[in-house]
């Protein structure tokens, strides 16, 4: 026997909560890329500069600081890049997992869907 026409509803309604949450999931990791390539190109820029080169660094919209030690600043967006590549590894977890249950929903309610076509008797 296939589902109530009420329970058919709630999973519509569970398929449409996992593809918000999946678009969700995407624009966090498109984020934390962009943020990602953003390190990576300072880190870039500043092993082309001299070890004596003025390096600035913003806090907030408008407060500049300089700083004074290249390496620490380095190392700060090195660990700043790490976490983002933890963080967008595990959404990527998180949205694989998210796709498989939505495939599956899918399914079952393309299945549930064609039964209630056919009829109860299966047939025309």
């Amino acid at each position: 026997m296939g589902m109530s026409q009420e329970n058919i509803q709630e999973e519509i309604q569970k398929a449409q909560q996992m593809q918000q949450q999946l678009q969700q999931i995407s624009t966090q990791k498109q984020q934390l890329e962009m943020n990602k390539n953003d390190i990576e190109k300072a880190l870039e820029e500043i092993e082309r500069l001299d070890e004596d080169s003025a390096l600035y660094k913003n806090i907030g919209d408008e407060i500049l600081i300089g700083i004074e030690d290249q390496d620490e600043l380095v190392d700060e967006l090195e660990e700043k890049k790490e976490s983002a590549e933890v963080r967008i590894d595990s959404l990527e977890k998180k949205e694989e997992k998210y796709k498989e249950n939505f495939q599956e929903l899918q399914q079952k309610l393309s299945t549930q869907l064609g039964g209630m076509q056919q009829g109860p008797s299966g047939g025309t």
